[in-house]
């Protein structure tokens, strides 16, 4: 039954289809009795009449379609239909940075790109929802998970890239492209980027310390989004930037793949490294090292974060925040902090086989205009039904006096 699942988006109201049996009922047991007049010649068939006259008959069989189809549709909107449609790359689509303003974007199109001002191309903003930059440019976009989410959107798979020749904003993923992208930069003077906060998970008991730790940095940065993981599954590397793992070693198997995946994994001293990891101090100091796993690393702690003697500082909060996000992909890249668009060639292209080229849309617009129609036409038939009746009844009765 999973093809259901892909035509409707709540199947569970299907069940309402049944519901069509009830305009019938009422049309059957509605019916209009017909005037009864007694002929001498009829007394021969009068059996034959009242016989014929005990079956079901349907009166006005284009006001109970009308009837059954608004039924149909009142459910097949609950159940909410889907359709997919075929996305094909669109031509002339540029994408610019947040951080360049909208004038200085199409003065740079019109002198750099002038064979795509008469195309109808789209200017679009570099973020996830890429509104016109006819709109307020987007706040706080960490422009190196955008352009890792817009490379699988099949319509974006021949877009120009317009970014600043400085450095961008960085997280821990490994970057993912189109081959397709044609990619442009802008010289600007340096800006202070945008703070990107990293998304944090916890894994396990929580040491004494965090909870304090926590409330700082939420008060200081609002923005900043934590939350508890099940033991049974780890957080996948592209949602969670930091996963804070204190249950039991070994590792598990899904938390190395976050690590691979471009995760920054933090423990303490009761997981053990394995053979293969070269873990280096951080600071010049044995208290704290990190090793590259994949593409992400892995923060570890010489000594149990669970004792009391662990953190007797006041400035835990900022010590932290500066040994966790100074790990972020600077043991493997080093430029990749500050890269650009003559610095692309660190991203891992995405191929077309890999990219969704359907949309799943919804058909409920279309659905209750349909509704709405059709509403009117059985007003109109049952409105019309009673004059109608009448005049018959009329007619009826001046030809029998």
């Amino acid at each position: 039954m999973l093809w259901i699942n892909n035509l409707f988006q709540s199947p569970q109201w299907l069940w309402l289809f049944t519901a069509l049996i009830i305009p019938i009922a009422i049309h059957l047991l509605r019916r209009s009795n017909p005037q009864q007049i007694s002929f001498a010649a009829l007394q021969w068939v009068q059996r034959y009449s009242q016989s014929r006259a005990r079956r079901p008959i349907v009166d006005n069989k284009w006001l109970l379609l009308l009837r059954l189809l608004i039924v149909a549709l009142l459910t097949s909107l609950l159940a909410q239909p889907l359709i997919k449609r075929e996305i094909y790359p669109q031509e002339g689509v540029i994408l610019v940075d947040p951080r360049i303003g909208a004038g200085e974007a199409n003065t740079f199109i019109h002198n750099s790109l002038p064979q795509l001002v008469g195309e109808g191309y789209k200017v679009l903003w570099l973020s996830p929802e890429t509104p016109s930059v006819t709109s307020p440019p987007p706040q706080n976009v960490d422009l190196w998970k955008t352009l890792s989410a817009l490379s699988r959107r099949a319509d974006l798979r021949r877009a120009h890239i317009l970014l600043i020749n400085n450095g961008v904003p960085a997280s821990h993923q490994a970057l993912r492209v189109s081959p397709h992208w044609q990619w442009h930069g802008l010289d600007k003077a340096s800006t202070a980027p945008s703070p990107v906060l990293p998304s944090i998970a916890l894994m396990g008991k929580p040491p004494s310390w965090w909870a304090p730790v926590l409330e700082d940095w939420q008060s200081k940065m609002p923005g900043l989004s934590v939350h508890i993981q099940e033991q049974e599954k780890a957080p996948s590397a592209e949602q969670t930037d930091w996963l804070i793992y204190t249950g039991l070693a070994p590792l598990p198997q899904a938390v190395l793949e976050f690590v691979t995946d471009g995760g920054l994994l933090i423990t303490d001293n009761s997981i053990p490294p394995t053979d293969n990891l070269n873990f280096v101090a951080v600071d010049n100091s044995q208290s704290t090292q990190v090793a590259s796993v994949g593409r992400g690393s892995w923060l570890r702690y010489e000594s149990d974060w669970y004792s009391e003697v662990f953190y007797r500082r006041a400035d835990l909060p900022e010590r932290l925040w500066q040994q966790w996000s100074g790990q972020d992909w600077s043991l493997q890249h080093e430029n990749r902090g500050h890269w650009s668009a003559s610095k692309i060639m660190a991203g891992l292209p995405v191929e077309d086989s890999e990219v969704e080229n359907r949309r799943i849309e919804q058909l409920q617009p279309w659905l209750i205009i349909a509704l709405l129609l059709l509403l009117a036409f059985e007003r109109l038939i049952a409105l019309s039904r009673p004059a109608a009746i009448m005049a018959t009844v009329s007619n009826g009765e001046a030809d029998h006096g």
